[in-house]
């Protein structure tokens, strides 16, 4: 991708009331833009860092043995009375009717929806268990959006449900789920707290969060000197642990949910063909990821006063190549010669930009690797990765057998 036709480009000065890290320095560098309070366009560069952490949460979930799919996003709000769910969650429900006066609620979660699709089916405990999941954009009339991304009205999120049998064949998936997540958070580049929290207006007994430690969260929870206990302020147990409990705050990128037969007592059929033949109610969880605000988190972890600095495994391209020389011909050699190996190049190629302000623009982007060709390296390129003060000058050769390690 050639900058000079990039569609979103940075800006010199965020706005004034951007506080977290991630709002002013995502909206500064041109991976996104507000559209109304709490709702974001991902422009994109910022769309290219989504997708990437959606590609590995897919990669994650399927090796977990989970199935995608997709559901509606209108849900009959019938489904929502059926469990009472319209009084009872801590989110206003968006509601609208069509023009047959049909009454539906935009997703804010899917538990009915699921429970709904799967009581069509006339399923045996032969077919059990199993987990579905889907990527899909989840409404939540928040009475207060702020931070940019970490607390929005509209938002994608990986929404997963599990059936069982019973609860024994439930914890196995629990812990299934809790190991998946570990490993997604681990790749995308972040240092999770597993915490005991409280299953609010979703239901169940007991459930855990996935928190970033972080001065920009709005999860306080405590923590045991040894790391061994972990819960959130709401639910924390100073008897279970007799310790001393260290009080942190942090951001929620995940949960995990026992459900029990909450669901399955409230809705009608949410059974299966017991091993006698007789109906028996699923024993169920959910386990969901918002996908904005772990890109957000990602910032808030990696960042510098310069700007933003990516993991190599979420980064909208892995090379920032910058071309200093009046003449354009070397670099856009180099620029086709990546292209070639299926390398990701983000190419500032302006002609009007002094080298001070395309160095400026590299940091703020904070792509991996930054390649620049100029007069001062002569034959050679100077290399220089996003997290290190150290350049070097390479061959073409030897950079490409850099890129490849």
């Amino acid at each position: 991708m050639k900058y000079s036709k990039l569609f979103g480009k940075t800006i010199k000065e965020p706005q004034s009331d951007m506080k977290a890290a991630s709002h002013r320095l995502l909206h500064q560098a041109g991976f996104v833009r507000e559209s109304t309070a709490g709702r974001y366009f991902f422009l994109p560069l910022g769309n290219l860092v989504r997708s990437k952490i959606i590609n590995i949460i897919r990669e994650e979930m399927n090796k977990a043995g989970a199935q995608e799919m997709i559901a509606p996003v209108l849900h009959p709000l019938e489904l929502w009375k059926e469990t009472n769910r319209t009084d009872t969650a801590s989110f206003e429900l968006t509601t609208l009717k069509d023009r047959r006066g049909a009454e539906f609620a935009l997703g804010g979660t899917a538990e009915e929806m699921f429970v709904d699709v799967v009581r069509k089916f006339q399923i045996s405990y032969r077919d059990l268990p199993f987990n579905i999941y889907q990527f899909s954009q989840k409404f939540r009339d928040e009475l207060r959006a702020r931070g940019g991304l970490l607390r929005v009205r509209e938002f994608l999120m990986k929404d997963a449900y599990s059936f069982h049998a019973n609860e024994e064949d439930f914890k196995k998936e629990y812990k299934n789920m809790w190991d998946t997540y570990s490993r997604i958070y681990k790749r995308v580049g972040l240092d999770t707290v597993v915490v005991e929290s409280d299953n609010g207006y979703i239901g169940g007994e007991y459930c855990h969060e996935f928190v970033v430690e972080s001065e920009a969260g709005e999860s306080k929870f405590f923590i045991s000197e040894d790391g061994k206990y972990a819960a959130h302020e709401d639910v924390v147990d100073k008897n279970k642990y007799k310790g001393k409990l260290i009080e942190k705050l942090g951001i929620e990128v995940g949960n995990i949910f026992q459900l029990g037969y909450h669901y399955s007592n409230k809705m009608d059929n949410a059974t299966f063909a017991g091993e006698e033949g007789s109906p028996q109610k699923y024993y169920m969880g959910c386990y969901g990821i918002g996908i904005g605000r772990t890109l957000a988190t990602i910032v808030e972890a990696h960042h510098d006063d310069k700007g933003i600095i990516w993991p190599d495994s979420v980064a909208p391209f892995q090379v920032y190549l910058i071309n200093l020389n009046k003449d354009t011909s070397k670099a856009d050699e180099l620029y086709k010669v990546l292209q070639g190996i299926k390398w990701q190049v983000l190419y500032d190629d302006r002609k009007d930009v002094s080298a001070g302000a395309k160095f400026a623009d590299a940091d703020l982007i904070g792509i991996p690797v930054r390649l620049v060709i100029s007069e001062r390296t002569g034959d050679k390129i100077e290399y220089k990765r996003r997290d290190s003060d150290r350049s070097e000058l390479l061959s073409i050769s030897q950079l490409l057998s850099k890129l490849k390690k």
